[in-house]
């Protein structure tokens, strides 16, 4: 029964993506859903957005039809339409950043519960921090053609094979396989050159939705280490960023083109499907990794991370000293 349900789905969650990616790249200028270029994009000339709504929209009407879940992907949902507003108009940050924060607690005291105990308040409060840190990652990291389709195509499609083999739960295989073929239909307009943007109902909605189901899946550190490896390449570019702004003592909360995949297409040069690919192929492989260390114990899980870690550090201190070339950037 679950092989035709995901069978039924993946080809829903295509069809879906796919139609209104096209439906966006055709119309979304017609309907104020464009990205016009500043001296902070990668790219040079507006170009329709909110292309990940199809991902979106499979994602929830497989999520009700097909699964027992009903309060996540109710509020799932909420943030997406959420997103697609932000999309459209232009939210407060601090509003969205709230609206964001109220969503996460609701979906994390649903699939963990609500204690008075010291230890789990203060895990709950991480929780909060890191759902909500994790989809605001994956839109400072949707900047370039390919990189949030490939990136959540490998995410979801590892966890769906994490969930299926290590912890047998078939609703969050399936709701994974929707959003990983949702998000490889996206590609299609999307890569190597981009008809249309995923949005922020694109990829904030995705790393909501990623940590979701870390919440739910991590019953322990190993399980958790093992998942984060699925999104390794964004937190890791993300968060080293973050700290060497930080370190610059920049304004944080203001919008800039300081990482790492966006310095190798801006100032280097490099073809965003170069970049994007490389960033697909290293979690693929360190996701796998990953997965297969888990049997193993923590402690191969702690050096799956840290060899990761090491390498992306020094990939990172090693391109980022590369001095752009006058000739390219003139």
């Amino acid at each position: 029964m679950i092989e035709k349900k995901l069978f039924f789905c993946s080809i829903l969650s295509l069809f879906i993506s796919l139609f209104f990616a096209v439906l966006i790249a055709k119309f979304g200028l017609r309907f104020s859903l464009v990205d016009t270029p500043n001296e902070r994009s990668s790219h040079k000339r507006p170009t329709p957005r909110s292309g990940g709504i199809g991902i979106w929209l499979a994602f929830v009407f497989a999520s009700f039809l097909f699964t027992e879940y009903i309060i996540f992907p109710l509020f799932a949902g909420i943030i997406g339409f959420v997103c697609l507003l932000e999309d459209i108009f232009v939210i407060p940050q601090k509003i969205r950043l709230v609206l964001q924060l109220i969503i996460s607690t609701v979906v994390i005291g649903q699939f963990l519960g609500v204690s008075t105990s010291v230890v789990s308040i203060l895990l709950f409060v991480f929780w909060i921090i890191f759902v909500t840190g994790t989809a605001n990652f994956y839109n400072f990291m949707d900047g370039i053609d390919g990189i949030a389709g490939f990136t959540g195509f490998v995410a979801f499609g590892l966890l769906a094979l994490y969930s299926f083999v290590v912890v047998h739960e078939p609703d969050i295989v399936l709701m994974s396989v929707v959003l990983s073929i949702g998000c490889f239909g996206f590609l299609f307009v999307n890569f190597p050159k981009a008809k249309v943007f995923m949005g922020d109902v694109g990829s904030i909605f995705l790393g909501f939705v990623f940590a979701s189901f870390l919440v739910k899946l991590s019953t322990s550190i190993n399980a958790f280490m093992c998942l984060i490896m699925f999104l390794c390449m964004f937190y890791a570019d993300s968060l080293i960023t973050i700290f060497y702004r930080w370190q610059k003592k920049e304004n944080l909360m203001k919008a800039h083109r300081s990482h790492l995949y966006q310095y190798m297409c801006n100032e280097l040069r490099i073809p965003h499907w170069k970049v994007s690919l490389t960033y697909a192929f290293a979690q693929l492989f360190f996701g796998i990794l990953a997965l297969l260390a888990y049997n193993k114990g923590l402690i191969w899980q702690v050096i799956v991370l840290a060899i990761f870690g090491i390498m992306f550090l020094i990939s990172y201190k090693f391109i980022k000293g590369i001095k752009p070339d006058p000739y390219l950037s003139s």
